[in-house]
Formats: C-alpha cells, sequence, structure tokens
C-alpha cells in the first residue's frame, strides 16, 4: 500500500493563498499593476535587454499562450515592446518599457515583507532545507513535464 501523501495538495494551497497576501501587500503599497502573473512576468524581465519569449515562458512558468494574453496586456499599459530578434527574425524580444521604474523604491519592501510572512519563525538552516526540497520538487515536475 502506498503512503498517503498531501505535498501536491499543500503546495497548491500555499501557491493560493501567497498570491493573495503578495497581492493585497502590493495593494497596500499601491503595486497592484504588479499582482499575478503580471508581476511575474515583469519581475523576470527587470534587469535584462530584450528577453525572447520561450526564454519568459522558462523563466515565468507560464505557457506561451497564457504568456501571449499577458505580454499583449503589458504592451497596451506601456509596460514592455515587442520587438523582432535581428539575430533570428522568428524570435520576438520583450523589452521592458521604464515604466515599471515607478516601483523601484518600493520593491525591495514589498518583497522583505512577504519573506517576512513566508518565513516566520524559520531557522536559516530549516530555510536552506525548505528551499532545497522545493527546488528538487520542481525539477522533478519539470521533468514529468518534458
Amino acid at each position: 500500500m502506498k503512503k498517503k501523501t498531501k505535498g501536491g495538495t499543500l503546495l497548491s494551497q500555499t501557491h493560493q493563498i501567497c498570491g493573495r497576501v503578495w497581492n493585497r501587500i502590493l495593494r497596500n503599497h499601491d503595486m497592484a499593476d504588479l499582482e499575478g502573473a503580471r508581476g511575474r512576468v515583469i519581475f523576470a524581465l527587470w534587469g535584462s535587454e530584450g528577453v525572447p519569449i520561450k526564454t519568459l515562458c522558462d523563466k515565468t512558468c507560464l505557457d506561451k499562450s497564457t504568456l501571449t494574453g499577458i505580454l499583449n496586456r503589458l504592451e497596451r499599459d506601456g509596460y514592455i515592446t515587442k520587438t523582432k530578434d535581428e539575430s533570428d527574425k522568428r524570435s520576438t524580444l520583450i523589452r521592458l518599457t521604464g515604466k515599471q521604474d515607478r516601483f523601484t523604491d518600493e520593491i525591495q519592501t514589498v518583497s522583505d515583507e512577504m519573506n517576512e510572512v513566508f518565513y516566520k519563525n524559520f531557522t536559516d538552516k530549516e530555510i536552506d532545507q525548505f528551499e532545497n526540497l522545493l527546488q528538487r520538487v520542481l525539477d522533478n515536475c519539470r521533468d514529468a513535464e518534458g
């Protein structure tokens, strides 16, 4: 008989609740434009110059069709531009426009606030262990995805 586990359920519930807490923290700092997948895309692009869509899919763990819709809305709202890659005409490069710079001063504050929630009562050793185990789970899921 296989051991009954609840890791997948716990990860799913954690994902949902953390998303709501993160969005509340962002709204409290007047950063609602960074909520949800939009924020994941902006954070993945921050500090980069011209990221191919395929790379962005990998960085955000979003599938191409989902990412395309988000990119269209971010372009409409003035956060990104799309240009053809001069070295590979089949590839589109995504760049931030600079509009996200208005959040720069608060980014570390909101990140620290979320980390305080997330790692409350954890030791440094427990944080390292937890993150190593989560990385293994992520790697296993990526392998299974193919």
